[in-house]
């Protein structure tokens, strides 16, 4: 496997190498520490994944990630290693998979890791059907990018959305909403609840030896898994 690490701090980068070698000693590392100089990387290496930090002296990590988005022929996974926790919900405008924030624990680079190794790099074929959903609220029309949502529950006879940014409700039903956002990373994990795999934050334990989810910006709200789903997600995030 061929990682690069994007990052200007060489302490930061040292620290990140350490904690990857010592996952996997046969991972190759590629380290950059501008957008300039990562992107030079993209453009001669095949890799398979990415950590980048968010703020470089040239410019932002989420330029390199729309580059990999929008330029790269073979779309490779991409984990934000950064300081900086306000950049979460940006970081999901592109295929980021994971974000970390340093300083850098073990148990989330393992994290990062297994799932960089579970996704293998894709030609840029659109599988979500969509990279946008339409809500309405108080009279008005809201267009959300979907990588915005963290997850999705029924109300009555209508859905709620939830956002980092707020909560907006659509008259499509769950089972519509599912069929819609198939692909695109989202899961039902519960009758009554679609969730963004990507902002899943802990499992934590449940009632009749179940489990629940903590979602990234909602950490007090605890999201139920029904049993049929544990074992596909124990598989997807080995826990």
């Amino acid at each position: 496997m061929k990682l690069l690490i994007v990052d200007d701090e060489r302490i930061a980068r040292s620290e990140l190498k350490f904690l990857i070698k010592e996952e996997n000693s046969s991972i190759e590392l590629f380290e950059a520490d501008s957008v300039e100089s990562a992107l030079c990387i993209l453009k001669n290496v095949e890799l398979d994944g990415a950590f980048i930090d968010m703020q470089l002296p040239d410019g932002m990590g989420l330029e390199i990630g729309r580059y990999i988005d929008e330029t790269l022929t073979r779309r490779i996974p991409i984990v934000f290693a950064t300081a900086y926790d306000q950049y979460a919900l940006d970081a999901f405008s592109v295929s980021a998979i994971d974000y970390v924030v340093k300083p850098f624990r073990k148990e989330d680079i393992q994290r990062s890791l297994n799932r960089i190794s579970k996704i293998q790099p894709k030609v840029n074929v659109p599988m979500c059907p969509t990279d946008k959903l339409t809500v309405s609220t108080h009279e008005k029309v809201v267009v959300l990018n979907i990588q915005e949502i963290a997850f999705i529950t029924a109300f009555d006879k209508h859905s709620i959305v939830y956002t980092l940014k707020g909560e907006y409700t659509t008259h499509l039903s769950l089972d519509k909403l599912e069929e819609r956002l198939q692909n695109c990373g989202f899961m039902r994990v519960q009758r009554s609840y679609i969730v963004n795999l990507n902002m899943i934050n802990e499992f934590v334990p449940w009632f009749n030896n179940t489990y629940g989810m903590k979602l990234m910006g909602f950490n007090t709200k605890i999201i139920p898994i029904s049993r049929n789903k544990v074992a596909q997600l124990k598989s997807l995030f080995e826990f």
